[in-house]
């Protein structure tokens, strides 16, 4: 009767403990597959943006504006190949818009784009858009075209945290982690 206790005893505190390290195995696994799947939009993006001829008129601050004075068409490729392929990511329907740097990143269409998500997810308190695509047009023809991307990945089961003293938790893993892809160069290719 004895070893049968001690046996459920033994079973009452590995159970949990298993099923903790299974739930860590699979989000890992999720988590480094959607670090892979933003390395691979952004260095798909970077390319198809080198193959586009970009003209000095493209000034147009309208991410939609598609004649030969409008918006920058390198920008706008790379731009369509994130929405094309945010649904690698689970992200069902995605918007994104230009956000104007202002003057001191450069003058249209030699210029730093921000082109981020009109969705955005809450971190630490601050409406954070769900992706951002930056590209770095500004030198083309001498340092290519750089490429990065960032996605607010949120881990699908809980974040840890402990309670301190001062209020203020202590965080032991994050709920939301900015993926983050490099900056990809890539020089014009037409």
């Amino acid at each position: 009767m004895k070893k049968s206790a001690q046996n459920l005893i033994e079973f009452v505190f590995i159970i949990p403990l298993l099923i903790v390290i299974l739930f860590g195995i699979i989000e890992f696994a999720i988590f480094y597959r959607n670090v892979s799947v933003v390395e691979d939009i952004a260095t798909e993006a970077a390319v198809v943006a080198s193959r586009r001829l970009v003209l000095d008129s493209m000034t147009s601050n309208n991410i939609a504006d598609t004649s030969n004075t409008g918006f920058n068409k390198a920008v706008k490729a790379a731009s369509d190949v994130v929405m094309k392929r945010s649904g690698s990511l689970g992200i069902s329907a995605l918007t994104l818009a230009y956000n104007d740097l202002g003057s001191g990143f450069g003058t249209r269409p030699y210029a730093l784009y921000d082109v981020s998500s009109t969705e955005t997810r809450i971190v630490d308190g601050v409406a954070t858009p769900l992706i951002t695509l930056i590209v770095d047009y500004r030198t083309p023809n001498e340092d290519g075209i750089m490429v990065q991307l960032v996605y607010q990945y949120r881990t699908l089961f809980v974040g840890a945290q402990l309670p301190t003293l001062s209020g203020e938790p202590l965080v032991l893993i994050p709920r939301d982690i900015p993926i983050s892809s490099t900056r990809i160069k890539q020089y014009l290719l037409y």
